[in-house]
């Protein structure tokens, strides 16, 4: 029997392409296999990729854009596709400013080097809030609330952990270099 090719898209590639996905980004300069704004229609047809994965994308975008985002992965995946989410974790970066603000200032100096005026966790939070594009960062509930509203259903995953194999070790920020949170995407 023949086997289809599954198609993997990488949305919001940047410099940091997948092998054997798709690459997705608006900057030409990082020379992605498709140029495409991502805040607008996905220039795919419906249901056509087995699999998708975006890292630090959604959290660009206003809640009611990563709404229509999100919308848009839906429309592309088939019935049994899965899109794999990563999105800085606000209730962890929080949680790491009140009670480990050493650890999150080793965090943001090793991993991120952004320079500070002060290095305070403070000046890292607010920093941080805004860093990269950063418009709207979610917690577990929040991201849960918004993937259900727009026809999936989310569950948390660990890094490079998937019950897909194509899912697994995709993730480029890892718990020790980045506060995120790690999604599976199913279409409900």
């Amino acid at each position: 029997m023949n086997e289809r090719l599954k198609i993997m898209i990488n949305l919001g590639s940047g410099h940091w392409k997948l092998n054997g996905w798709v690459n997705v980004d608006i900057d030409p300069d990082s020379r992605p296999d498709v140029l495409a704004d991502l805040a607008a229609n996905l220039p795919f047809r419906a249901e056509c990729a087995d699999f998708m994965h975006t890292e630090d994308f959604i959290d660009q975008l206003e809640l009611d854009g990563a709404a229509d985002f999100l919308r848009e992965c839906h429309r592309v995946l088939r019935p049994d596709g899965v899109l794999r989410v990563l999105t800085p974790d606000v209730q962890k970066l929080c949680q790491m400013y009140v009670n480990d603000p050493q650890t999150l200032k080793t965090l943001w100096r090793d991993h991120v080097g952004v320079p500070l005026k002060f290095g305070t966790a403070a000046e890292i939070v607010n920093v941080g809030m805004r860093f990269a594009g950063h418009t709207f960062l979610y917690d577990f509930e929040t991201f849960e609330c918004l993937a259900r509203e727009c026809g999936f259903e989310p569950k948390r995953v660990s890094y490079h952990e998937s019950e897909f194999e194509e899912l697994r070790r995709v993730d480029l920020r890892s718990p020790q270099t980045a506060i995120s949170l790690y999604f599976d995407c199913s279409k409900l």
